[in-house]
């Protein structure tokens, strides 16, 4: 399924520049299908694509705002937002000449960013003054009657979206840029240790310093990934939002044309009427989608970051873990079956619980089917008995070796060394259910058959005394 379908909405009435948005739409939509097979060589093709795009798209569109004398503020403001994109394709560009790699994710998310902000904004206010233009008016009263027929709230709503998408790509890049860092010096950390066996009880203070830092730095990496997740999941309702309201802009100016007349039929108008009650109801709809998403993203990323008490109910925290990691099982055959009764209210760090989960769902995702290959289900399964809460979660994946079973929780230990593995994902779920939960993780395996893991923590209710009490013998 394609991320964009072409519609309407993506055009500007310049024929030049629309077969240009074609062309690009086209291609964020291949990206997206290759987002988990993409090679360097495909990079790299992607880049001239890119350069292509940048030489002849932009050219066209500055010679239309020369050709018709737009407003020189409106032109120089168009020029800088193709500058900013030139830029970025030279960074990526000087980087592949370094031999670096570029993560395929990073390229779909700015030219889908592109394509919602630049090309259903800024170039759409160009096709419709080179139009006004056309009919006989002046650059500046062309862009002030585009401007002033703007609505405010959409604009405060771009630019509320422009700075989060910045500023979560920003995170992203430095979270990505921690991991690799992880990634290497894990690599070279066996090899270190086996060295200096006849050290290590020097070392040791030390080595407990840097394992600490890198658990840290893997749970913030988990962090980012679910940020580039949240990111890519906003673009589609906000796209729908944002072509729905400037439909409505649309037929607003249909209708106080359609009403200056001296006759008009009451036909016209309740049709017109009608065609504004569904698209703004298409607009709100969307609008409440990412507002559900925001909120459930806040709660997971404020959780995950805070050590924080709070009441929780524990099936609205399985429920913001799945959303939070739909992106990285969108597009496998892998089921996510979530069995936990609304209502199990219980206080402590909510982030406790969802770091778990989240590095269980990750670990069956790339041990257990093989990076998403593999179809498969993942079960999760919490209720309070007896004053416990009990987590049943299992996966049908490739299921473990005996002597993987019994190192599992070990610290740096991966089967895929080399591979990117840290061998940090199950042991800092083990940590946080041992020292932060107060409770126990046990884990069991068959080959061919699954992995399943048991977690069991005390309950606890709002009242810190009462907890107290059911600690003591």
């Amino acid at each position: 399924m394609d991320t964009f379908e072409w519609s309407h909405l993506f055009e500007t009435g310049l024929a030049e520049v629309d077969e240009q948005h074609r062309r690009l739409v086209a291609l964020v939509n291949q990206l997206g299908k290759d987002i988990h097979s993409a090679s360097l060589s495909h990079i790299d093709q992607t880049l001239d694509e890119l350069v292509k795009y940048t030489v002849y798209h932009f050219e066209c569109e500055e010679g239309f705002m020369d050709r018709h004398g737009l407003e020189p503020v409106y032109v120089e403001r168009h020029r800088e937002t193709h500058r900013r994109f030139v830029q970025q394709v030279a960074n990526w560009l000087e980087r592949r000449k370094k031999g670096e790699g570029i993560e395929l994710q990073q390229l779909l998310e700015f030219l889908a960013n592109w394509l919602i902000f630049h090309i259903m904004g800024d170039d759409q206010s160009l096709g419709r003054q080179v139009l006004a233009v056309s009919s006989g008016k002046t650059p500046k009263l062309a862009f002030e009657e585009d401007h002033a027929s703007s609505d405010p709230r959409t604009d405060v709503l771009l630019v509320a979206l422009r700075r989060l998408y910045v500023d979560l790509v920003e995170r992203n890049e430095a979270l990505l840029a921690t991991q690799g860092t992880l990634s290497q010096l894990n690599a070279t950390l066996e090899q270190r240790v086996s060295q200096r066996t006849a050290e290590l009880q020097a070392l040791n203070e030390q080595l407990q310093d840097e394992q600490a830092q890198l658990i840290e730095a893997e749970k913030m990496a988990s962090l980012g990934r679910m940020v580039a997740g949240f990111a890519h999941e906003m673009n589609t309702p906000v796209g729908v939002a944002v072509g729905a309201t400037s439909q409505l802009r649309e037929l607003i100016a249909e209708l106080r044309i359609m009403l200056s007349q001296q006759e008009v039929s009451e036909e016209q108008v309740l049709g017109c009427l009608d065609i504004l009650d569904e698209t703004s109801s298409l607009s709100l709809a969307n609008l409440q989608r990412a507002s559900g998403m925001v909120q459930s993203f806040k709660r997971t990323a404020v959780d995950q970051t805070s050590e924080a008490e709070r009441e929780y109910d524990l099936a609205e925290v399985l429920e913001d873990v799945q959303k939070s990691l739909r992106n990285l099982f969108k597009r496998t055959a892998i089921e996510i079956r979530i069995d936990c009764a609304p209502g199990q209210r219980q206080f402590g760090q909510a982030g406790a619980v969802v770091q778990v989960l989240t590095n269980l769902m990750q670990n069956s995702l790339i041990h257990g089917f093989d990076e998403g290959k593999r179809a498969g289900i993942i079960s999760v399964a919490a209720r309070l008995r007896d004053g416990q809460v009990r987590i049943d979660y299992a996966d049908n994946g490739v299921g473990m070796l005996a002597d993987t079973l019994q190192r599992v929780f070990e610290p740096f230990y991966t089967t895929r060394r080399g591979k990117g593995g840290s061998g940090l994902g199950l042991y800092i779920a083990y940590n946080v259910v041992t020292e932060v939960l107060h409770g126990a993780i046990h884990c069991e395996s068959t080959v061919g058959v699954g992995t399943r893991f048991t977690i069991e923590y005390p309950h606890r209710s709002s009242d810190p005394l009462q907890y107290k009490k059911a600690d003591k013998p």
